[in-house]
């Protein structure tokens, strides 16, 4: 008799073992056939970090499952996975009317996650979708979570042009970005917050998980700007970019972007932040093929 596994056996031998073989797999909304992770190589670039932008909805009876592989590719690799989870789209992400609380009442979404979709196009082909580095644009970065493995391998291959080093505090954010080879092109900067830990609402396949756990969540953009004046930058160069908040602030900005945003069916339901659950993730990114080069996350008031 063949051996059967559980599914249960099975999550665990995709989070742990190397899966030799294709399977089909539900990755968003719509059904879709693609590769648990597959592709692992003997070598990797111990000092190169990839950003996952999983683009997600609270509303998205799949999305759990494209976050629980986020987490899967990030036990194998350790913290050299970096997840941002992009709440976006008036189907999967508005909050319900007040009429059906206290379920699904919060608001995920920040104009900078709506920009970013409308920019790379995300949600128009179904969540959950991600991109591995902005990887393949402008054609080729929509990937279904069963893509993500692979790309995410090939990326762990690549030599790498910066180091980032973070350090906060309670008021200010500083940000070097140590230079490892001459290189000549246009690069940009770009300081975000993100919050794990939110227990709220969330579908889960057939269910509605009342303390569902959101991580990685986008909170905030606090830059997005050249690295540099110049478009020349020589090994060894450091580049120190300090940068002043208030959280609270902040925090404001998203409730006013859910209370004006009516088109979208937002409700003004966007607080409740703590800071003791809050990241910075910095990344560099080329400006002509978008591609992230290099990604970093520290704990905020580290």
């Amino acid at each position: 008799m063949g051996l059967i596994l559980t599914s249960h056996q099975v999550f665990k031998m995709k989070k742990y073992l190397v899966i030799l073989s294709s399977i089909l797999i539900i990755t968003s909304c719509d059904i879709e056939e693609g590769p648990f992770i597959n592709d692992y190589s003997s070598y990797v670039n111990p000092d190169k970090k990839v950003l996952i932008e999983d683009f997600t909805g609270h509303l998205c009876p799949n999305c759990p499952d494209a976050a629980r592989e986020l987490d899967a590719i990030h036990d194998i690799y350790g913290d050299q996975i970096i997840g941002l989870a992009i709440h976006v789209s008036k189907s999967f992400a508005r909050p319900y009317p007040s009429s059906q609380a206290p379920s699904f009442q919060y608001d995920f979404r920040t104009n900078w996650g709506d920009d970013w979709d409308d920019f790379y196009g995300i949600s128009a082909m179904g969540l959950p979708r991600g991109m591995v580095n902005r990887n393949g644009f402008p054609d080729n970065h929509k990937l279904g979570k069963g893509e993500w493995g692979s790309s995410v391998a090939l990326e762990l291959k690549k030599d790498i042009d910066f180091k980032i080093y973070i350090s906060s505090n309670e008021n200010s954010i500083s940000i070097t970005s140590e230079i490892q080879n001459n290189i000549n092109s246009n690069y940009n900067l770009v300081v975000c917050l993100a919050e794990s830990n939110i227990i709220n609402w969330q579908k889960d396949g057939q269910e509605n998980i009342e303390d569902y756990s959101h991580n990685h969540v986008l909170r905030t953009v606090l830059i997005d700007e050249e690295l540099s004046n110049s478009s020349n930058y020589v090994i060894g160069q450091e580049i120190e970019r300090i940068i002043n908040y208030n959280l609270a602030d902040l925090e404001q900005l998203n409730i006013d972007y859910s209370t004006n945003n009516i088109s979208e069916l937002g409700n003004g339901n966007a607080g409740g932040w703590d800071a003791s659950n809050m990241s910075v993730i910095a990344y560099i990114y080329d400006n002509t093929t978008q591609e992230i080069l290099q990604v970093e996350e520290k704990h905020l008031n580290n």
